[in-house]
């Protein structure tokens, strides 16, 4: 283990508050020594969770986001991986970045082919939220020019088919969040007018939640270019990851975590994360994570 490893580990292995900008920035700056090293903490994680699973232990998160800054793509398939564990485990290792952050990290490492991503979507057994993830995943690479356009459309269309036929039989499958609602969105943003008439059944058989997809603005969407579509996910805060202050500023006043005092590293700080107070939130408000979704089906259902 290199001697910066060893100095800069115990410092990212716990959530602390304040937030540990220097390490981050260092890690940063020496990404080709620092690299295969967080992505060996994935692998091992993707073998054995349980380290991940420790109150406190954001390491894998910590590793996720930088690798993903860096589109290194040798984090792709363990990240997938993590994402086929259940529910609950899934609640615990990912937080509200499973969320937040999850699908876009797996748009930015990924390396092309879809397999990983439609092998988890396809999981029943996986989390709700993690198969989200991997739609949201297949369509911001697609709009990035990771994968072909083509295959995801494919995709999402016999996905979100199969979907509407379990909801039809069953009304309460993935009652939490009916993945129908963001395969909607998605063939939006892809532009894929020529499932249109597809996505019209859904709505006139009452199988699309509108307070997700509006039905008018859907077929504005649809109608955009690639680079207005793509423009429109950026503004939204939905594309790939570039910078982890966004992503990690809040989470110790999630944690509502006291202050602690770490000794300081001789580099200059990363900015410091603005914090806003937000209103108390209503379950049928519309979640203030800018998902789109109601809190209850959002941030509020964990």
């Amino acid at each position: 283990m290199s001697e910066l490893w060893s100095a800069l580990r115990p410092r990212l292995e716990h959530l602390t508050n304040p937030l540990p900008l220097a390490e981050l920035q260092l890690a940063d700056a020496r990404r080709d020594e620092i690299a295969p090293l967080l992505i060996a903490e994935l692998d091992a994680l993707a073998s054995d969770p349980a380290p991940a699973q420790a109150d406190g232990y954001v390491l894998h998160l910590y590793a996720m986001l930088l690798l993903a800054r860096w589109r290194d793509s040798r984090a792709y398939r363990p990240l997938a991986e993590l994402g086929h564990l259940d529910e609950s485990r899934v609640d615990t290792v990912f937080g509200q970045l499973v969320h937040d952050s999850y699908g876009r990290a797996l748009a930015s490492t990924c390396d092309g082919d879809l397999t990983p991503l439609t092998r988890l979507a396809d999981d029943d057994a996986a989390s709700t939220w993690a198969r989200a993830a991997a739609l949201e995943a297949m369509t911001l690479a697609a709009l990035e020019g990771h994968c072909s356009r083509g295959p995801v459309i494919d995709f999402l269309a016999d996905f979100g088919t199969r979907e509407a036929q379990a909801l039809r039989d069953n009304p309460e499958h993935n009652n939490d969040f009916p993945l129908i609602d963001p395969v909607a969105a998605h063939l939006a943003d892809l532009g894929a007018t020529e499932h249109l008439p597809l996505i019209r059944e859904w709505f006139t058989a009452g199988l699309i939640d509108d307070s997700y997809v509006d039905a008018t603005q859907l077929e504005h969407d649809i109608r955009r270019s690639p680079a207005a579509a793509l423009t429109a996910v950026r503004e939204a805060g939905h594309g790939l990851i570039d910078d982890l202050m966004p992503e990690i500023a809040i989470w110790p006043h999630i944690h509502h975590m006291p202050p602690v005092e770490l000794p300081p590293i001789p580099l200059g700080a990363l900015r410091e994360p603005i914090v806003r107070e937000e209103a108390k939130v209503g379950r049928n408000d519309p979640c203030p994570c800018g998902s789109g979704r109601k809190y209850k089906k959002c941030h509020g259902a964990n």
